[in-house]
């Protein structure tokens, strides 16, 4: 029996605006599973959508941090009190992470953050980082790949993880997948680089940088989640001064372009996802027949 909806697919494709619309069919507990949207300020360029309420949205100051962990813990009483009311999860993803943990795939998410231990190693470079993580642990290096060792949030967790002594793993999933639909929305990556540019354009156009202008005020105190995600990370270069402003943005549209390649690659090894396609006609209508079919009434 299925107990919750998934929907999945890479950055740009719509995955917010079909969980909106969905969130009005049916009666709904909506959840955000977005690592960037958890932080309050961070609205325009990370796309909140505040026409319905949803959890998991604006609950944290940006120079908070938030683990993996810290989001299971928070959608399980979720599910559970939706469950309660006979209504229908909706899962919006976007940090694959955390979809990841939801099935109870991410075996260090007992290990929680070590502020002190972060705080030091923030102050590292990229390089020093990677020569740290060979030494202490070489066997993760070396399954980690090109993105994710010249990630320094990626690279700092997995020096905390390596350092932390702990392997027990006491979580246990919020889900089993046959339990969950999973609604995959697709399009062709060139349609998707175009999504992508427009989408980037008129995020300017809402105020991004005046987004990105107040949260870099106190850029010393912003979590590293923030720092690094897509869209901030180039403004913040360009009020860093590092480029100028028509060089962020075609970097932040080859960014979400990057990353939309790569949630594509990770996604298509999830053989339980139903595809649409958003460019055919009438998508909608046969995810609302898949529905009805999957959780009958």
């Amino acid at each position: 029996m299925k107990k919750a909806l998934l929907i999945v697919g890479p950055t740009g494709i719509g995955k917010t605006d079909l969980a909106v619309y969905l969130s009005k069919k049916f009666p709904s507990t909506l959840i955000s599973a977005d690592s960037i949207q958890v932080y309050r300020g961070a609205d325009i360029i990370s796309g909140k959508d505040r026409s319905v309420p949803t959890y998991l949205v604006d609950v944290l100051s940006p120079s908070q941090s938030f683990s993996v962990r810290e989001f299971i813990e928070k959608v399980r009483p979720l599910v559970e009190k939706a469950k309660k009311e006979n209504k229908l999860p909706i899962i919006v993803g976007g940090t694959g992470f955390y979809i990841d943990a939801l099935f109870g795939k991410i075996e260090t998410i007992n290990i929680p953050p070590n502020q002190k231990l972060r705080k030091k190693l923030e102050k590292l470079s990229i390089e020093s980082l990677q020569k740290k993580l060979k030494k202490t642990n070489p066997h993760r290096f070396g399954e980690m790949n090109n993105s994710d060792r010249n990630n320094k949030r990626r690279l700092i967790r997995a020096l905390e993880i390596s350092l932390s002594g702990d392997r027990s793993i006491d979580h246990y999933p919020i889900f089993k997948e046959d339990e969950v639909l999973f609604l995959g929305l697709k399009d062709s990556m060139e349609n998707l680089k175009k999504r992508i540019a427009l989408r980037v354009e008129q995020r300017l156009q809402s105020g991004a940088l005046r987004e990105a202008r107040r949260l870099f005020k106190n850029y010393e105190k912003l979590s590293t989640q923030i720092k690094a995600a897509v869209g901030y990370k180039q403004l913040f270069d360009f009020l860093a001064g590092r480029i100028i402003f028509e060089k962020a943005v075609q970097k932040w549209v080859i960014a979400e372009a990057q990353l939309a390649k790569k949630q594509t690659t990770w996604l298509k090894r999830n053989r339980n996802i139903v595809w649409f396609n958003i460019g055919q006609r009438g998508f909608e209508a046969k995810i609302l027949r898949l529905i009805k079919h999957e959780f009958p009434s």
